[in-house]
């Protein structure tokens, strides 16, 4: 009986999850109250409320699920990068911003973004920071990787240049999501110049 209520709870969460996505996107999210969200689900409004405090959790549920499928796939990349660092390190960056329109639009982001800098310190903020570090940390290890190759110079901080890297990426696409008319392939070319550059001091000297 608990693993049968264990899989009921799991289930209305996705379905809670979905319906929010679904309006969300459709009617925005400062437009869609949480008794939508409920009827759309098939639950009560209060069961709705047992899974998620308030509806900035539910779009941190979202930005969270987001972020686990894109470090799943991530993983892989780091298990067996190109050969090439500089294309090794944008194929990483690369997947996570063709991912990031897949659960969320780009309203979604702005008032995921907009929540978590002004509400920096609130659980929505401190978790939307907890994702990014995770996010950067993979950046990081990447770069680990390929200096063990010995394709990174040895005396490199991985962690600090995989922050660079990932801040890098992720002011460009903040620049992305807040205009409707800007491009991935835009984005995607911005990102190819930063890395380069940032590459410059990056790569271990030919022998």
């Amino acid at each position: 009986m608990t693993g049968l209520r264990e899989r009921q709870k799991a289930g209305r969460r996705r379905s809670i999850l979905a319906a929010a996505e679904n309006l969300f996107r459709r009617d925005g999210f400062d437009a869609t109250p949480v008794d939508a969200i409920a009827e759309q689900a098939e639950v009560a409004a209060g069961t709705v409320y047992n899974h998620f405090e308030s509806k900035g959790d539910l779009l941190l549920a979202l930005v969270a699920r987001d972020g686990e499928e894109v470090r799943a796939a991530g993983r892989d990349i780091i298990a067996d990068p190109p050969k090439d660092p500089v294309a090794a390190v944008r194929r990483l960056l690369e997947h996570y911003v063709d991912h990031s329109l897949v659960h969320l639009s780009k309203s979604m982001w702005r008032n995921a973004m907009a929540t978590a800098l002004t509400q920096a310190d609130s659980p929505f903020g401190q978790g939307y920071a907890q994702l990014d570090r995770k996010l950067a940390d993979q950046v990081g290890e990447l770069l680990q990787v390929m200096q063990g190759r010995g394709q990174i110079a040895a005396g490199i901080d991985c962690r600090a240049a995989g922050d660079l890297l990932f801040a890098s990426c992720n002011s460009l696409f903040m620049g992305f999501v807040a205009r409707e008319e800007h491009t991935l392939a835009e984005l995607k070319r911005g990102m190819a110049r930063q890395v380069k550059i940032a590459f410059s001091g990056l790569l271990a000297p030919r022998a």
